[in-house]
């Protein structure tokens, strides 16, 4: 039961910390100065080929969403920045943040990829939400892993 309750109170003050590190951080554009997003990803094919294979969740993260969107100091999903209150450090509390299990709003939506933030935010060809930022973009191939990853359910 006491360890329950320090992982809930650990829970809490992490959370509390990411949202207030969103706050501080100008270096990331923030969920509220990003355009509205689309309804959906219109074409969406997940008749693709995936850089791993099976997209499993712990593979996305370790090689695409935690080295590139996680690396660093003042990276946006960093800690540090914690951008839209999404980190890509601790690979178990990211898949929570994801999934809506634990925070802000849910940015996937299982066995739905042209309808989840996540596939909106990397396919889209707006500069001011599209990520990741700058002028590099995830492979396709890796788009393609985390589409099928969705659509299968994002299971953890």
């Amino acid at each position: 039961m006491l360890l329950w309750l320090m992982t809930l109170v650990s829970r809490v003050a992490l959370a509390a910390t990411f949202a207030l590190l969103a706050t501080l951080a100008p270096a990331c554009t923030t969920h509220s100065d990003a355009p509205p997003a689309p309804a959906c990803v219109s074409g969406l094919s997940l008749d693709c080929t995936p850089l791993y294979t099976p997209p499993v969740y712990q593979t996305i993260f370790d090689k695409t969403l935690h080295p590139t969107c996680a690396t660093g100091t003042g990276t946006c999903h960093t800690a540090d920045a914690a951008m839209g209150g999404l980190v890509f450090e601790d690979v178990n509390l990211s898949y929570e943040m994801l999934l809506g299990t634990y925070g802000n709003r849910p940015r996937v939506v299982p066995g739905n990829p042209a309808c989840s933030l996540l596939m909106e935010r990397l396919e889209s060809t707006d500069p001011n939400f599209h990520m990741p930022k700058g002028p590099n973009s995830i492979l396709p191939a890796e788009s393609c892993a985390i589409a099928q990853w969705i659509a299968n359910g994002a299971q953890r």
